[in-house]
């Protein structure tokens, strides 16, 4: 390809993903997965007998009666590990080539949205010492403000709290963040040392904004560090920033008191933090979305250290050198717009659940039931991630560059795993399932060896995206991929494929509202869950942080099991099988005219100037 038809295909790239609303535009090239030994190799590769760690090592006894770690010594920890990340290793770079890391916990499904709300605000009462919360939109909506109304009520009592929101996903809040800077403004209780002596440190939130373009204080210090590094050894030198337009935290973390064997719980999943991700509002179109909440993830190591993986990963984002912490901001806050802010988190918290508030009967009952201790079971838990999105350099012209370490707990890599293995089902939900060739080969190849497998796939459709460039390729992986592949042979039987919506949609002159699906789930055998914040798609897979909790050999009578085949089962009836006549009368009804049009013409260029691998 001529450089000028290389600018002409960049150029025509940021046009079509200037469209998208959730995701950002790829620089990379989908031949990455194909040069990297595809994402098939690789978790074969990584899950194959590579794990360093032994599992039928002898178990090491640790004593029960260990003292948890205040929280004195628990910010002195982060301000070590802050301190290591800007002086020896960038954070992004510094994780595990293990292949497992799989721990037994407790975890709970969550899909109902509502419900998912008001465990995060119950979580967020719960915290004794730390709140840590990662999200890749945060809106300045009822849910959000509330939900900051608990952050300010938290740390008034004592507890530190840290906020991370991604700098393209939480553009809303731009150019000012006025409702976080006035968390940060704010100031609790005294923090006191193991001796019970004031520290002369205070409860406080403290927030980053991810990876934003425009943080001169980091481009200053990168190349001040730059400098520095011509005269070190090797040995020696720096950490540099590596700023990325493109790349993105995607996570959707709410994490407390990640220190503690007793007291740790999280909850991960797809929902961001606006109103509709969780109907507290009405008039807002819902969306269809899941989460899980994990106990058991905090446990000591050998020598009797706490590890949490999921704070790992979360230290990782957190400290990320091209970060701006909003401390850092040009322009500060004031008394008075502080005293705005909370009033405005106070009157959206009291149109929730005050006594005539939306939310409040069923906050009541959740508070009364005991919803954090009730109804979690056991489990083999993996907490998984891209993080390795990140730390890679020159994607285009060098995939495979020496800083592109491959990660033991990839999401990708644990999902292609577990579809191996199966033996007899597969479900995949997903927004925007646009895979490559090579994986979609990999599942027919599944399907072929048993004529009772069966694979099930979810995605949005014409009438539910909020995306029209990132459905046309939906449209056309599903179409060109795997009907053409399978139609007409006995595995035709095999394969169900399903767009989200039906024909009564209100967009169609209907009388039911289907909003838009956003779950990101992966079930094999109605025994293994996977529940993540990836849309395996190309921007997900290769730039985008992602995170997961996988939960596998759930028994037969597994609640979680019994809940996520209700979900499945009602979004089944709720979406349209792929060429069946409900799905081509949407595909022609009038009103989605224009985006068939549209949808036709960007599939066109796309394939007409072989933009596939570039995507």
């Amino acid at each position: 390809m001529t450089l000028l038809n290389r600018l002409l295909t960049t150029l025509l790239l940021l046009v079509l993903f200037s469209c998208s609303t959730t995701n950002q535009l790829s620089g990379e090239s989908y031949r990455e997965i194909a040069s990297e030994q595809n994402c098939l190799e690789l978790a074969s590769s990584i899950l194959e007998k590579k794990n360093p760690v032994a599992k039928n090592a002898p178990s090491i006894e640790i004593p029960s009666d260990l003292p948890e770690a205040s929280l004195s010594r628990i910010l002195s920890n982060r301000k070590e590990l802050r301190e290591r990340y800007e002086k020896v290793t960038e954070s992004i770079r510094d994780f595990e080539l293990r292949a497992d890391s799989s721990i037994k916990g407790t975890t709970k499904l969550v899909l109902d949205p509502r419900e998912g709300f008001l465990a995060k605000i119950m979580m967020i009462r719960n915290a004794k010492k730390t709140i840590d919360l990662s999200y890749y939109i945060f809106k300045s909506d009822d849910s959000g403000n509330a939900l900051l109304h608990e952050l300010r009520m938290a740390i008034k009592r004592g507890v530190k709290v840290r906020i991370l929101v991604d700098s393209s996903g939480s553009i809303s809040k731009a150019p000012f963040y006025d409702d976080i800077k006035s968390l940060v403004a704010l100031s609790g209780r005294p923090i006191l040392d193991e001796a019970g002596n004031p520290t002369g440190q205070y409860a406080q939130a403290e927030a980053v904004l991810f990876n934003p373009l425009f943080n001169v204080r980091a481009h200053v210090a990168n190349w001040i560090k730059a400098v520095q590094n011509l005269f070190l050894s090797e040995g020696e030198k720096l950490p540099l920033a590596t700023f990325t337009i493109n790349r993105r935290s995607h996570d959707k973390i709410l994490m407390i008191d990640a220190q503690s064997e007793t007291d740790s719980m999280a909850i991960v999943g797809g929902r961001n933090m606006a109103d509709e991700y969780h109907s507290v509002t009405e008039g807002v179109d819902p969306v269809m979305d899941a989460e899980i909440i994990v106990k058991g993830l905090a446990h000591r190591d050998a020598e009797g250290n706490i590890q949490n993986a999921l704070e790992d990963h979360y230290n990782k984002i957190y400290f990320y050198l091209a970060n701006k912490r909003f401390e850092d901001f040009l322009f500060k806050t004031n008394r008075p717009n502080v005293k705005k802010q909370f009033k405005k988190m106070r009157a959206s918290a009291n149109k929730l659940w005050d006594e005539n508030g939306v939310l409040h009967d069923q906050l009541k009952e959740m508070e009364q039931s005991g919803y954090l201790n009730q109804d979690f079971e056991d489990g083999l838990v993996a907490v998984l991630n891209e993080i390795q999105n990140l730390s890679r350099t020159r994607i285009f012209l060098k995939p495979n560059g020496p800083q592109n370490k491959r990660n033991g707990n990839s999401l990708v890599a644990k999902l292609h795993n577990q579809i191996a293995n199966a033996k007899h089902s597969i479900d995949v939900i997903s927004p925007y399932f646009w895979v490559p060739e090579e994986e979609v080969d990999f599942i027919i190849k599944w399907a072929g060896e048993d004529p009772n497998r069966k694979i099930r796939i979810f995605a949005n459709s014409i009438s539910t995206t909020d995306n029209i460039v990132a459905q046309s390729m939906v449209d056309a992986t599903l179409q060109e991929m795997i009907i053409k592949k399978v139609k007409g042979t006995p595995l035709e039987k095999q394969f169900e494929i399903y767009s989200y919506g039906r024909i009564d949609d209100e967009l169609l002159n209907g009388d039911k509202t289907y909003g838009f699906l956003h779950a990101k789930i992966v079930v094999t055998d109605d025994k293994n869950i996977t529940i993540s914040t990836s849309n395996l798609d190309p921007i997900s897979r290769h730039l985008n942080s992602e995170v997961g909790v996988s939960v596998e050999n759930l028994p037969m009578d597994s609640k979680n099991l019994q809940k996520i085949n209700k979900y499945i089962d009602n979004l089944q009836a709720n979406s349209t099988l792929w060429d069946s006549p409900e799905w081509q009368e949407i595909r022609k009804h009038p009103k989605n005219r224009v985006m068939i049009i549209l949808q036709k013409f960007i599939t066109k260029i796309i394939y007409t100037l072989n933009l596939v691998p570039i995507l």
